[in-house]
């Protein structure tokens, strides 16, 4: 997998930094409620984001970053609703990731500057050192879609998506995809079996509006082996929306890697 997407969330009212509750996670493990211990071989921050309609700040903490005296200020960030902008979406992209101690604590803190409590949302990619190359082969693209009952905003939400055409019978590998719905933030592959959970920002809006993005961000996250799977055992995906939604879309772009 080589990466697992992780997120904060609440709506509070602080003009100063403080600490933002975790979004509910089954691979990693929590440390009090708004905190994650980071895990052994994934303790490279790859990616990461923060959102919110009157955000003022956004920062991730953890003791071997503080020790450097470099807790990490997000920035760009999106200080204007909580999904990311189509154009130029406000994602921050270290020139080389930031390793973090295995076992220590993360936190993500915000500010915010709106009358009373408003929402604040922070995602951060964790990572190996090295993503996996994509592997030899055709890139095929395929859509995917879903219609369910109303998802619950700021969770995890899992989402069985329905394959437009049939993937040719044999083993494939997920390489970049492009997740969307009315409320998307984010959004994560979930693998048969378990295991790390790599992820997107999401693109916000139907399909038509959504697909009409700035790829050139997106194009940097993606377009490495994310996981495997064959053509019966295709992944769910986990949505992380600010809005009830029903109606998901996804473009998925898979590799064949060989017969079953």
């Amino acid at each position: 997998m080589a990466t697992h997407l992780i997120a904060w969330q609440e709506s509070i009212d602080q003009a100063t930094l403080g600490r933002i509750t975790t979004v509910q996670d089954d691979v990693l493990t929590p440390d009090g409620t708004d905190r994650f211990l980071v895990p052994d071989e994934y303790r490279y921050m790859r990616w990461m984001f923060a959102s919110g309609p009157s955000l003022t700040r956004a920062t991730i903490n953890a003791p071997s970053l503080a020790v450097q005296r470099s807790n990490l200020n997000i920035a760009p960030r999106q200080d204007g609703g909580n999904s990311l902008a189509l154009t130029a979406p406000q994602v921050m992209i270290p020139v080389r990731p930031i390793e973090l101690t295995p076992t220590e604590s993360i936190e993500a803190q915000t500010a915010e500057g709106g009358a009373g409590a408003t929402q604040q949302n922070v995602v951060v990619a964790l990572s190996t050192a090295d993503l996996p190359p994509m592997p030899d082969g055709q890139i095929r693209a395929v859509r995917a879609t879903a219609t369910v009952a109303a998802v619950t905003a700021f969770t995890w939400a899992a989402v069985t998506m329905t394959l437009e055409s049939s993937l040719e019978p044999g083993r494939y590998s997920l390489v970049q995809f492009l997740p969307s719905s009315a409320g998307c933030i984010a959004c994560r592959a979930l693998p048969q079996g378990g295991g790390f959970r790599p992820g997107m920002p999401g693109l916000v809006g139907t399909e038509t509006t959504a697909m009409d993005f700035d790829p050139s961000v997106y194009n940097q996250l993606g377009w490495y082996d994310m996981l495997e799977f064959t053509h019966i055992t295709v992944p769910q995906f986990q949505f992380f929306t600010a809005s009830a939604d029903t109606a998901f879309t996804i473009y998925l772009y898979v590799i064949r890697t060989g017969d079953l």
